[in-house]
């Protein structure tokens, strides 16, 4: 198939090529025509001028001189020079007396076209083709007043009609134009073989990637069309790979993070079921299945949530909102946990006024963000919320003085449960997916995220969401 197509292709290109040059090899055969015949024209009308010019001269010098003339031959040597000039086929002579076409006897071209005195008016020039002995041939005829009734000379210019139409020169070009087309089409047979070459080894490398082979590239160095494809090809199938990575990574991490409240949850039941728990532990052994009935529940429920993120399976219901306030009081629902946890819970809220947005996904952030401030933040450190009204946006920034993330992590903190697993958290709550959760949020919302960081110092998660609720 990929051969037909080259294949076609340069069919393609050299017939363009060609069907081109017999255009511009007629256009150059009419110009050319059409050129050589005006000047056959003026040659014409020159020769006619001096004649005329001739004639006039020896009729002011009496009828004697104008006889003389004719019998000197003077009109036929004028003829003679034009033709050595003009490189005419034919120069002839003959005259109209007393209406009668005279010819004479070496004319070739009046008894070949058969013409007749009728088509030699004086002062009037005429052009028409035909054969001669076989051959085409145009003529232009000029009729010369000779100044006196009896009689005036016909003048006529003949030329071959291959010449005059360039046929030659056509000839030329086509010729020139055949070599063209070979060479072409050879040129275009080793592209199309080069090409399909290095198009064959990215069709082989997509073949894999397709078959599950992530690490397939494509080895290009050049520096056109196909290359730029082969360096697209080889960044999509990086970031595949790097995905297909990640997606590994969360899944064995969800598998840990299942496993543990599982395995806790399991042993207490196998312990209360050979009864080995005495009843004064039994009030303890339910707390810690409740908890762990709880973390296990907070996971699922997380990672079904953002699958519905991703896959935008959730809808948005926006109302005008005083966001300030509704940020307050989700704020203030976690002060009896971070006075629990001996960690300052500091809110400023500016006055932001009906905002377009919808209340149950902005909890959810200011959530998820305290949420995950609160798991990191040291016995007797702070988490501080604030929001500042802008015109056209309202600022949310959450902000904790815990150990902070190093630089390099920074573009990989939404990733799912990377923070989570990279970073040990001091009170280990949550689902650790609460920053994916939220960025996905934020983006639906037309808003943007932003996490800054200082090891050792904190963390801040500023988000920023437009007051007309969700963008286009």
């Amino acid at each position: 198939m990929r051969r037909t197509f080259f294949w076609s292709l340069m069919a393609a290109a050299a017939l363009a090529l060609a069907v081109g040059g017999v255009v511009a090899a007629a256009g150059t055969n009419r110009q050319s025509r059409s050129e050589a015949l005006q000047e056959l024209g003026r040659q014409a009308e020159a020769i006619g001028r001096q004649a005329e010019q001739t004639f006039n001269e020896a009729r002011a010098k009496g009828d004697d001189a104008l006889r003389n003339l004719s019998q000197e031959g003077t009109i036929r040597s004028l003829l003679v020079t034009a033709s050595q000039i003009g490189g005419h086929d034919y120069v002839e002579i003959a005259a109209v007396r007393q209406g009668e076409l005279v010819v004479p006897s070496t004319s070739v071209l009046i008894p070949a076209f058969d013409l007749d005195e009728e088509t030699f008016l004086p002062g009037r020039t005429v052009e028409f083709e035909g054969e001669v002995e076989g051959t085409p041939v145009v003529v232009v005829g000029r009729t010369i007043d000779t100044g006196t009734r009896a009689f005036s000379l016909v003048v006529l210019l003949g030329r071959d009609s291959d010449l005059l139409t360039g046929v030659a020169l056509v000839r030329a070009f086509l010729l020139a134009l055949g070599a063209a087309v070979i060479v072409v089409a050879a040129l275009a047979g080793l592209l199309a073989r080069r090409l399909g070459a290095r198009l064959a080894r990215l069709d082989e490398a997509a073949g894999r990637v397709a078959a599950g082979d992530l690490t397939a590239r494509v080895e290009d160095d050049g520096d056109d069309e196909v290359s730029h494809v082969a360096d697209s090809f080889n960044e999509m199938a990086q970031k595949l790979e790097e995905a297909a990575q990640r997606e590994r990574d969360f899944l064995l991490n969800v598998g840990h993070d299942l496993r543990t409240p599982l395995t806790s949850i399991s042993g207490y039941a196998e312990t209360l079921a050979d009864g080995a728990i005495e009843a004064e532990e039994l009030p303890r052994v339910a707390g810690v299945l409740q908890r762990q009935s709880n973390r296990l529940s907070r996971l699922v429920e997380d990672l079904m949530l953002l699958s519905r993120l991703e896959a935008r399976e959730f809808t948005l219901r926006t109302e005008p909102v005083e966001l300030g306030a509704h940020i307050g009081g989700v704020a203030e629902e976690f002060r009896s946990r971070a006075e629990a946890a001996s960690v300052r819970l500091e809110v400023t809220i500016e006055p932001t006024g009906p905002v377009e947005a919808d209340p149950v996904r902005v909890s959810q952030v200011i959530s998820n963000l305290v949420e995950n401030a609160l798991r990191y933040a040291p016995e007797g450190g702070r988490v501080g919320i604030t929001v500042q009204s802008a015109p056209t946006e309202i600022a949310i920034a959450v902000a904790d003085n815990g150990p902070g993330i190093d630089a390099e992590d920074l573009p990989r903190v939404f990733e799912r449960l990377f923070v989570a697993q990279r970073y040990r958290a001091v009170r280990p709550e949550g689902s650790g997916l609460g920053l994916s959760i939220v960025h996905e949020l934020v983006a639906a919302m037309g808003g943007t995220v932003a996490v800054t960081s200082e090891p050792g110092r904190g963390t801040t998660v500023s988000v920023r969401l437009p007051r007309s609720g969700i963008s286009e």
